[in-house]
């Protein structure tokens, strides 16, 4: 008899475990997504105003982005990308919210920036999150918290070296632009990204200057030497701002930092005559080129200042004499 009676008590189960099965909703489809192509808009500047003539593409170009999104008054991490393709630079963002996109770019970067042992990128470029460390060029946007890129709006940069091996500095002497913009998507749309060049130049001119070197050392920048063999060695270099006070807008026309410079004539003779100290810090202006003037001759004057502004250079000038 019970051999009989299975094969109904199976289809018996069988029938009521169907009657009873919990099926599972479908996923409410989501809403609508909207492709935003990022153009890149870069501050142009005049022949005339070298050397902030380093505005055009390279092929070694690096871009890094950053986007949040706003939750009620604040944002927060959504997305990230590491690119040197700008013409491919778009994402898919869900409507019904506003996102602020961020956007830094280093010229060249692939040479100048330093590398980690994962082939990627150093500062600017550094990841932060889950698996933090060197950022890769994947040139697509990768959606989530668990990673980001730190600090974009500082200037720190880690250095590729070929001597000393690589080295990081606030006001690194690179080429570097900047810019943020916000969306609230509606439909498929080009946004441009004005970004703006948040570097100043500096150019060393010694005068009467005819043994030793001189020393000059700018807070976060590597030290400069000039020789008279090479009283040109430091000529319209550029340098990244500090930025390191991030409520300040270093895009802004009238951006500038005060930075402590010491100044060192070692003469001939191996003696020691310093020029400028930390505390009379040298004032450098976005997108001017700071021009200092030092006199080695033997004067017993007191140190001049002088502030020029050219239309079209756009020189900054001090002159640094023999105290």
């Amino acid at each position: 008899m019970k051999h009989i009676y299975i094969p109904t008590l199976l289809f018996l189960l069988s029938a009521a475990l169907a009657g009873c099965r919990m099926d599972k909703p479908e996923p409410l489809p989501g809403g609508p997504k909207y492709t935003i192509r990022l153009n890149i808009d870069r501050e142009r500047i005049s022949e005339e105003d070298s050397p902030l003539t380093m505005v055009k593409g390279y092929p070694n170009d690096i871009y890094a982005v950053q986007i949040y999104k706003k939750v009620i008054n604040n944002y927060s991490k959504y997305a990230y990308g590491i690119f040197d393709d700008e013409n491919g630079i778009s994402v898919e963002l869900p409507a019904g919210a506003t996102y602020k996109i961020e956007m830094t770019m280093v010229p060249d970067g692939a040479s100048v920036i330093a590398r980690g042992d994962n082939g990627g990128y150093r500062e600017p470029f550094l990841l932060g999150g889950f698996n933090a460390g060197p950022g890769k060029v994947t040139n697509e946007f990768v959606v989530g918290v668990g990673n980001y890129i730190n600090q974009l709006n500082s200037g720190y940069a880690v250095l590729a070296g070929q001597q000393e091996g690589s080295k990081g500095y606030n006001r690194p002497p690179v080429s570097r632009f900047y810019g943020v913009t916000e969306i609230t998507p509606s439909e498929n749309v080009d946004l441009t990204i004005h970004m703006k060049w948040v570097c100043f130049g500096l150019t060393v001119v010694p005068e009467d200057f005819t043994e030793g070197s001189l020393e000059i050392e700018m807070d976060g920048a590597p030290k400069l030497t000039v020789t008279p063999d090479n009283p040109t060695a430091v000529t319209k270099r550029i340098f990244t701002f500090e930025h390191s006070l991030s409520s300040d807008d270093w895009t802004a026309d009238g951006y500038s930092e005060a930075i402590p410079t010491t100044i060192t004539w070692i003469k001939g003779d191996g003696s020691r005559l310093i020029l400028r100290e930390p505390s009379a810090p040298i004032t450098c202006k976005r997108k001017y080129n700071k021009l200092l003037r030092i006199s080695c001759a033997e004067k017993d004057n007191n140190k001049v200042t002088i502030t020029k502004e050219d239309e079209t250079l756009i020189d900054d000038e001090e002159t640094v004499v023999h105290p």
